[in-house]
């Protein structure tokens, strides 16, 4: 389990593969117990996820590494480069809203729509199940608040990768606060 936690808080490039399976594998089992997916459910569905899995993982951390370089480098950028920073960062969210909108779709095409909203809930719960895994075994203490110790605002926290808001739950799908601003 402390291996899987370490999901949570280095960035996904710093990940071994074996690290990537195994926290896979507990995400999948959580899934299927909480959704109670059936063995036909589970043939579409998990094809589905993974893919808009792996590719919000890659709008996150592309997201995750414009804001820290502008965070490390905003004195010494120009006002253009800002804005050209920000617009990518707008165009970020506008393509991980989309990732969202077409796989909510496509779920409602592979399982029932109850399990579609209950899916939205798992995936939040999942996130808050880790973090209180990571907690407990002493790697985020409660005083910290998500802060990211000396690796720079919302490090220490950072959502497993992937593991975002959930399309429908809270604010807008992919538009929640950016780490540090």
């Amino acid at each position: 389990m402390l291996m899987t936690l370490s999901i949570l808080i280095m960035p996904l490039s710093a990940q071994t593969e074996e690290q990537i399976q195994r926290f896979k594998q507990e995400m999948e089992s959580y899934y299927n117990e909480k959704l109670q997916l059936t063995p036909a459910e589970k043939e579409k569905f998990w094809p589905l996820y993974n893919d808009f899995y792996n590719r919000k993982i890659k709008l996150d951390e592309d997201e995750r590494i414009t804001y820290r370089y502008c965070h490390s480098n905003v004195q010494n950028m120009s006002d253009q480069e800002i804005i050209q920073a920000l617009d990518k960062i707008m165009r970020l969210k506008d393509e991980k809203h989309m990732l969202y909108k077409e796989y909510h779709e496509k779920f409602l095409e592979s399982l029932p729509p109850k399990k579609v909203l209950m899916l939205y809930k798992v995936e939040r719960d999942f996130r808050m199940h880790l973090i209180r895994q990571l907690r407990k075994h002493g790697r985020g203490g409660d005083d910290r608040k998500g802060s990211g110790g000396s690796r720079g605002p919302g490090a220490g926290l950072e959502p497993a990768p992937g593991m975002g808001s959930a399309p429908g739950m809270g604010s807008a799908p992919g538009m929640g606060s950016a780490p540090g601003m």
